[in-house]
């Protein structure tokens, strides 16, 4: 099964490993809303992972 994180900007991160996914999502936020970069860390990612 596939997991996937869907940012509140319409985004939708996928990967078939948690590190996979959070590095996607990470690259995005650093990308579309750098403000967040900085301030969400990788266990507040693992908390918006949901499994496909």
């Amino acid at each position: 099964m596939g997991k996937l994180i869907r940012c509140e900007c319409g985004f939708t991160a996928r990967g078939d490993d948690e590190n996979q996914l959070i590095d996607v999502l990470q690259s995005h936020l650093a990308a579309d809303h750098p403000t967040l970069a900085n301030a969400v860390t990788r266990e507040d990612i693992q908390s918006w992972i949901q499994i496909e």
